[in-house]
């Protein structure tokens, strides 16, 4: 009987060790804050029922711990208590807030948003031309958007990694700092979430500026499979 048990324990060894370096499945799905309610084929209905969809396991929004737990209302970021706060009480998610509790909230935001400020009083002319240009790629966003997919697609993503690059080209390299230090954060969170939960599905909800960046990340992080967005969609939307 020993014999066997210490046969058992041994054979039992490679199921172990293969379930702890399953990687998690990662899908970034892209959210529009307070524009769901003017992109009418993906609003906040739709929104939940995109979540649904992808049958996350772990959601990682965001959020700061503290809001996540208190649960505020929402100026901007309104897919929250509209869909997202009653989904994970319906389904019971384990849930990761992506954005910094202070003070490193505001050491990542100070000097960024201190930047913005600074390059409006420098570069006043060039600032107001810039938010022209911003105003426009979002009104042909917003009618190109016919659907959840089109929102998480590649050419979504190529315009806003473009805005981007032209906004640090313009605003100096304080930009892309603080640019690149926020999404990095939560990137760190996402990859934690991962490790935590291989094998599971891990679903990131963020903002559309962001998802072209984590997804690029995500490409290339260990432990993760990272799930085309469109694809896991599957028509959603559009049928």
């Amino acid at each position: 009987m020993r014999w066997w048990m210490l046969v058992t324990a041994w054979l039992a060894l490679p199921m172990a060790a293969m379930a702890q370096t399953t990687p998690a499945t990662v899908v970034v799905l892209d959210t529009l804050h307070q524009m769901h309610a003017t992109v009418p084929a993906y609003d906040n209905a739709t929104l939940g029922r995109a979540i649904e969809r992808l049958r996350p396991d772990v959601l990682c929004v965001e959020l700061q711990p503290g809001d996540l737990a208190a649960r505020p209302p929402e100026e901007t970021k309104q897919e929250y208590p509209a869909v997202i706060y009653p989904l994970i009480d319906r389904h019971h998610y384990r849930v990761y807030a992506m954005e910094p509790a202070e003070p490193l909230y505001g050491a990542l935001l100070a000097p960024y948003r201190a930047n913005t400020v600074a390059f409006s009083s420098r570069e006043p002319a060039l600032a107001r031309a810039l938010g022209q240009y911003v105003d426009g790629l979002y009104a042909v966003l917003k009618a190109r958007w016919t659907s959840p997919a089109a929102v998480n697609d590649e050419i979504t993503d190529t315009a806003l990694r473009g805005k981007h690059a032209l906004q640090e080209a313009l605003m100096g390299p304080a930009e892309r700092t603080g640019w690149e230090a926020w999404n990095g954060h939560l990137l760190e969170v996402v990859e934690r979430a991962a490790r935590e939960n291989p094998g599971r599905r891990v679903v990131v909800l963020v903002g559309a500026e962001h998802g072209y960046w984590l997804r690029g990340h995500l490409r290339a992080a260990p432990g993760v499979t990272l799930l085309d967005t469109p694809a896991a969609l599957d028509g959603l939307g559009t049928d």
